[in-house]
């Protein structure tokens, strides 16, 4: 099972940290069955604009959102640049079938623009589900392809807190063995918030 952990205020600890001008007790970690299933709602991606390019020479990215650095490589990754600036890279294969162009026709491998980013329009994703947490908790998560993400980083802005979100499983219920976190800030624009009011 992936390994996921809220980590929840705690007046007892000692060591503190600042968030928003507020003094935050260091947190006491929780386990996935410390976390209410009942918080995980049903959304899916909607379709909005991003940037991505590929590159003629490898390169470092680091996606300042998630804390995760990536190494590049030119014949088969494309830098994406998300809707508040955030970097990362994902294999050409799937950014194929994630995006297409800006006007929704189909996109291919020879619409990139060698270190140049082109406008992508997201389709629209498939169900998944997400719970909201607060941004005075941290979730760390240990995602299928091997990066820990973190909820509500310290480094970084949240909005009011970051989602935790879930791929559904055969069954139709949460597969936490295929976990990852969006920022909140991400969230708002990029997924669907009719069950979040």
């Amino acid at each position: 099972m992936v390994a996921i952990s809220l980590v929840g205020c705690s007046i007892n600890q000692s060591s503190e940290k600042k968030s928003n001008n507020k003094e935050v007790k260091s947190e006491q970690k929780l386990t996935i069955d410390d976390i209410n299933k009942a918080d995980f709602k049903s959304t899916s991606k909607v379709s909005y604009i991003i940037e991505g390019k590929m590159v003629s020479d490898s390169e470092e990215v680091t996606n300042v959102l998630e804390g995760t650095s990536y190494t590049v490589d030119p014949k088969k990754d494309v830098i994406l640049k998300g809707t508040v600036d955030e970097l990362w890279v994902t294999p050409i294969e799937k950014v194929l079938d994630t995006y297409e162009k800006e006007d929704g026709t189909f996109l291919t491998k020879e619409d990139f623009i060698q270190d140049e980013f082109i406008k992508l329009k997201t389709k629209p994703g498939k169900e998944v589900f997400a719970a909201f947490v607060p941004v005075d908790k941290q979730v760390e998560i240990q995602t299928a392809w091997g990066d820990i993400l973190i909820a509500n980083r310290p480094e970084v802005e949240h909005g009011k807190g970051d989602y935790i979100i879930c791929a559904v499983d055969e069954n139709g219920e949460q597969d936490f063995e295929d976990a990852w976190v969006v920022n909140g800030k991400v969230f708002k624009n990029t997924y669907d918030l009719k069950n979040f009011k």
